[in-house]
């Protein structure tokens, strides 16, 4: 089946999905291994099994030590590298053209013979245990997580760390892993995608021969593709703080967003880029170039299966804080009441036009894009489809999406850093409901 020209997609008879767009003037090709399943997915009290799992799975197979995996993937002259999201864990190997039916055995070797041996699970907790403990010095992206708490709760699958807590990670077991892997390596949650000098019939011969062996089977769970842990219906905002003895105050407003096959994700973008990103957004200019509060402030998106995240974040010293937030509410406010100006429609469509193409340059960001779109079960559009849909967004259709999404009542805030007395929290009940965590 054709997608769009040269993108070619078939579900093969034990059910395995693959898809794959041929770029016939590229010298490589990059593949991808996605189980359609993720952290979010996961029993609160067993946060970050998923993860641990896409780290054992390099730790060795039936058929090849940890050593052989990474000599098998040199020798081809290829990189190998894994995953793990709040909707998927993926597996992922760029190589040359003549290599493909090797380097296929290798990502099916990883993704249907893994070991869990004892040795390898103890060792790989303490990494991971690592690289939790680094995260905290993320301090962003641990803002963004607090903000996530407030929007969905802290034990949602949409709110906690893919890589889970060091509490939940020392009590799993390799019997829990073996089991989450059960449901993990399902026929039907499994699709392959490619980019690249490939010829989609010949990579489906291959994939079909490498995966022969893996079965729906009635001793086998065949799970639904539905998200797990979706949201309940939006509740009044929240206020997370986290009071860290560091330089800055970090600080993020957001609220929940747009699903990725919801149609007004392309005005919501558009939203985006004119409110925070890149110099030309109004937030850089007022925040940073005009008042000089911050040195970084940006907005951003994220699109999961059944709903979004949208916010605004900034790092700046304390007593700018209440500045901060007057200024980012007075353009949420203003993005609702007052259409967009058309020249920065048009600053937005080229923006975003351009960031379409310039980061769809390489097969990996190809391939990931269509394993992206396969796990929402969104449209499958060319890159010309989707800047025809940027074309056609209007001033009228931001105001629009800015309404459906900035709403006071559900705005949610989350603070990191040095502690601050009453910062000036719009509107008033939510400082009623705040809630301080160490």
């Amino acid at each position: 089946m054709e997608l769009f020209p040269g993108c070619f997609r078939k579900i093969l008879d034990n059910r395995v999905e693959i898809i794959g767009q041929e770029e016939r003037q590229s010298k490589s090709i990059s593949l991808g291994l996605w189980f359609k399943r993720g952290s979010r997915d996961e029993h609160p009290d067993e946060s970050g099994i998923t993860h641990l799992i896409e780290h054992l799975l390099f730790r060795g197979t039936e058929n090849r030590t940890a050593f052989q995996i990474t000599r098998d993937v040199d020798q081809l002259g290829g990189h190998i590298n894994g995953s793990t999201s709040k909707e998927y864990l993926m597996l992922s190997l760029r190589l040359l053209p003549e290599s493909l039916s090797e380097g296929i055995d290798i990502l099916t070797d990883l993704a249907l013979n893994p070991l869990f041996r004892e040795e390898d699970f103890d060792l790989e907790k303490n990494v991971v245990l690592e690289e939790i403990r680094s995260s905290r010095d993320n301090h962003q992206s641990e803002t963004v997580r607090f903000l996530q708490e407030a929007i969905w709760g802290g034990n949602s699958g949409l709110s906690l760390p893919v890589t889970g807590t060091e509490e939940t990670l020392t009590e799993l077991t390799r019997e829990k892993v073996r089991n989450r892997f059960r449901n993990l390596s399902v026929p039907n949650q499994m699709t392959i995608t490619a980019a690249g000098d490939l010829d989609f019939q010949n990579l489906t011969a291959e994939v079909e021969d490498s995966l022969a062996e893996i079965k729906p089977s009635p001793d086998r769970e065949d799970i639904s593709s539905e998200p797990q842990n979706s949201p309940s219906e939006k509740s009044p905002g929240k206020v997370e703080k986290n009071w860290r003895d560091i330089n800055q105050l970090h600080c993020a407003l957001g609220l929940e967003g747009l699903a990725e096959k919801d149609e007004d994700r392309f005005a919501l973008e558009m939203l985006n880029v004119i409110l925070g990103q890149g110099m030309s957004s109004r937030l850089f200019r007022k925040v940073r170039k005009k008042h000089g509060l911050a040195y970084q402030v940006t907005t951003s998106t994220q699109y999961f299966s059944d709903t979004g995240l949208f916010l605004a974040y900034g790092a700046m010293a304390p007593g700018n804080l209440d500045k901060f937030l007057e200024f980012v509410q007075e353009e949420f406010s203003d993005l609702r009441n007052n259409p967009v100006t058309l020249a920065e429609l048009d600053l937005a469509k080229k923006k975003t036009r351009g960031n379409l193409v310039l980061g769809l340059e390489s097969n990996r960001a190809i391939m990931g894009r269509l394993g992206i779109k396969a796990l929402h079960k969104a449209d499958f559009l060319s890159v010309d489809e989707v800047i025809g849909k940027i074309e056609d967004v209007t001033r009228e259709d931001i105001q629009k999406v800015a309404r459906k999404v900035i709403k006071e009542e559900n705005l949610n805030y989350s603070l990191l850093g040095p502690k601050v007395k009453n910062p000036d929290i719009k509107p008033g009940h939510i400082k009623k409901q705040c809630k301080d965590s160490i």
